[in-house]
């Protein structure tokens, strides 16, 4: 189960305009987290179809976090899709297969973990250490 650029990017954008007050521009997102200005438009769309962000047009439009109480697993699901854990190569006894066995419990550890972090949480966290926006 690799993370993605597109998933990384996702929780980076998130965390950080859970940290704003009021709409983030594109621009002040990019200059935050680093990651480019058409990257983080491409980010949004997923984003906002899922109702985890929102958006206004005009000089004090922007994006913002939609509620607080978005989970990573969320994020992650809007922009990766489903967690999926990696079979083995050609295995044919995925019953039998101990390798698929450990997959599987990981993928559920691992969604019940996303399941349960905030993005406010590691957004208070940075806010906290005075981080803010410095992802």
């Amino acid at each position: 189960m690799k993370l993605s650029t597109k998933g990384r990017y996702s929780l980076e954008t998130m965390v950080y305009l859970a940290t704003c007050r009021g709409n983030c521009s594109i621009r002040a997102i990019s200059d935050a987290t680093g990651i480019s200005s058409g990257y983080l438009e491409q980010l949004m769309i997923p984003l906002k179809k899922f109702g985890l962000v929102e958006s206004e047009r005009g000089v004090q439009g922007g994006y913002r976090i939609a509620r607080k109480d978005i989970t990573c697993s969320e994020v992650l699901s809007a922009s990766e899709g489903e967690f999926t854990p990696t079979p083995c190569q050609d295995c044919k006894q995925s019953d039998a297969c101990k390798a698929h066995q450990i997959w599987s419990m990981l993928q559920d550890s691992v969604v019940d973990y996303t399941q349960q972090v905030l993005i406010s949480t590691l957004a208070a966290h940075l806010v906290e250490a005075e981080a803010g926006g410095g992802i």
